[in-house]
């Protein structure tokens, strides 16, 4: 992660931890408990407990935080604080006192470790946040009304070399490139707002209906990949147990033809929505187009990418008020597709093998054949 975007996230946790109060309110639940715990007999004091607790699990649950895209949730686990903020911590605490109902000491002696923990953490980016501003390091954050696509690429996929990266890097800008063009009618390219040497992710900037248009069709991707990590997750079971490969070919010749059937009702339903040229020749090329930029998706995704996307709300002021309805519209799209793109917990070898051009589906015609 470049110093921007680290930047970036830590402006963003300070106006999470500002939103929430989740510190101040630790803290009066924290006092509150060690009332109980001096004066069991006071009602008043178990009051205030439940009060306290109430409030901090509300403002949790609906902390800006909880919708953090899921390199930003990465970067917080690999700063030691994923157990801190939103609805991780809320659970935290819930389970704090589920276990704790008739010893209020050890809960309070937990809730304060957790009241340590999390002021250090603030006092921390307060002073990244005081660090890079004196060195005049700016904040990679999105100005209003624009969008953001990201592309974390496993080093394993690219053999970590930087002329298979560069070529997947093109292959990439080819499978969101028909996007563009369904969402807008055009190709414009997408500009480049940073690379990540870290984890080979890389960042790109892209309007908010193009984003629309791809936060939702890989949403659906997801949803329908989903459905089949159970199936891998089994598959490797088998395969540990002995099973040949042979056995285990009906098992991913199901899991393509699977997806390949989602898929299909993913393009139709992407043009249906996003389409906005009646044009029959060049939507019918754009409808095959789009089944394969989805199909690399999909076997993207199962070897381990993951694809983000984010957009920033757009001023109130300014532009026609059908404009302004549909940012609002297209980010909203945004925001319910996001929770579906958190990083997936994949168990087993890659299961699929999807076409991803006419000559490879040839190929594999000529293969069933022989």
């Amino acid at each position: 992660m470049n110093a921007e975007r680290l930047h970036a996230i830590a402006n963003a946790i300070r106006k999470d931890l500002a939103q929430t109060k989740s510190i101040q309110t630790l803290e009066d639940l924290s006092s509150a408990l060690q009332n109980q715990i001096d004066s069991p007999q006071e009602p008043s004091y178990q009051t205030q407990v439940a009060e306290h607790l109430s409030a901090l699990t509300e403002a949790l649950q609906n902390a800006p935080s909880n919708k953090f895209p899921p390199t930003w949730k990465q970067a917080l686990e690999e700063l030691g604080a994923a157990d801190l903020f939103g609805s991780v911590l809320a659970e935290r605490i819930e389970e704090i006192f589920r276990r704790n109902q008739i010893t209020p000491v050890v809960a309070q002696k937990e809730i304060k470790q957790i009241v340590e923990r999390l002021s250090a953490f603030e006092n921390a980016i307060n002073e990244i946040h005081s660090g890079f501003s004196k060195v005049n390091i700016g904040a990679e954050e999105l100005d209003p009304g624009t969008a953001e696509l990201g592309v974390l690429i496993p080093r394993e996929f690219v053999e970590n070399k930087l002329d298979v990266f560069g070529e997947e890097l093109q292959e990439l800008d080819h499978i969101f490139d028909v996007f563009a063009e369904v969402a807008t009618g055009g190709r414009p390219g997408f500009q480049i707002r940073s690379i990540s040497s870290s984890d080979l992710s890389v960042f790109l900037g892209l309007s908010a209906p193009v984003a629309a248009c791809v936060a939702v069709a890989v949403e659906r991707v997801v949803a329908l990949y989903k459905q089949l990590l159970e199936i891998r997750k089994l598959q490797g079971e088998l395969r540990d147990q002995g099973v040949p490969e042979k056995n285990l070919k009906g098992i991913e010749d199901h899991a393509n033809s699977f997806m390949e059937q989602g898929i299909d009702g993913v393009v139709t339903s992407i043009l249906e929505e996003f389409h906005k040229n009646a044009d029959g020749p060049r939507k019918n090329e754009l409808k095959i187009e789009l089944r394969y930029s989805l199909s690399k998706i999909a076997n993207r995704v199962d070897r381990g990418f993951n694809i983000e996307v984010r957009v920033e709300p757009p001023n109130q002021d300014g532009g026609s008020e059908s404009d302004a309805q549909d940012e609002l519209k297209y980010g909203e799209m945004v925001e319910s597709a996001a929770p579906t793109l958190q990083f997936l917990k994949r168990e087993g070898r890659p299961i699929l093998s999807l076409p991803e051009n006419s000559e490879k589906k040839e190929d594999k015609k000529e293969d069933k054949k022989k």
